[in-house]
């Protein structure tokens, strides 16, 4: 395949307005799809962009060498954004489907999301707590000041279609409470009492965050 240039989404001057909702592929979410407010924009992220019903406005890609990978990849033809360090490793075929909308985001390898010192995320995005925590970081970057969770259930292995996360290097890391939440709550909190941006969840997560309630 012919190189092709991948435009950075953070420099692109692309943005999903003011209200986002993030949605992952746990089983909590099953249920709250069709809550998601009709103001919000969604970021679906990894698999949550094969749950049935859902239309993803962007669908945000960490890894592309999951089994269930090939049948979103054929299929989605809205903006695609991936993990920089996957940039190598986009198909043909994603150029071909979703054709001058595929971008990646950066990410910050050197210094990853921490317990006890939070790190800027201005313009940057951090790692070191899963996907859902890079499609935060993203959306406060292209402009989101209210994000909504929808299946960030941060426990279990299990996805929503009872299937369960094939990468053997994080059964030890996904108990009834995933070791990542120690890290990106304090991002949570620095983002909501900081930067004023107003996070919350439609279904059960252990993060710190509250139930969604509508503005009146």
């Amino acid at each position: 395949m012919e190189k092709v240039s991948i435009p950075n989404i953070i420099e692109s001057g692309l943005s999903l307005g003011k209200k986002v909702c993030i949605v992952a592929p746990g089983p909590n979410g099953l249920g709250h799809y069709d809550k998601i407010p009709d103001d919000f924009t969604i970021i679906a992220v990894n698999k949550a962009v094969l749950i049935d019903g859902l239309t993803p406005n962007w669908w945000v890609i960490a890894h592309t060498d999951n089994s269930w990978f090939k049948i979103p990849d054929k299929t989605y033809s809205g903006v695609r954004v991936y993990n920089e360090s996957i940039k190598s490793q986009i198909s043909e075929t994603a150029f071909n489907v979703s054709s001058d909308k595929v971008y990646y985001f950066p990410v910050e390898e050197e210094e990853s999301l921490q317990e006890e010192v939070v790190l800027p995320v201005e313009g940057q995005i951090r790692t070191g707590a899963t996907v859902a925590a890079l499609a935060i970081q993203l959306a406060y970057n292209i402009g989101a000041r209210e994000i909504l969770l929808c299946g960030v259930d941060m426990s279990g292995n299990a996805y929503w279609d009872k299937s369960e996360n094939e990468n053997p290097n994080v059964l030890n890391l996904h108990g009834s409470t995933w070791c990542a939440v120690s890290r990106l709550n304090p991002l949570l909190d620095y983002m909501k009492n900081e930067l004023d941006v107003k996070i919350s969840t439609l279904s059960a997560s252990q993060l710190n965050v509250p139930f969604y309630t509508k503005d009146k």
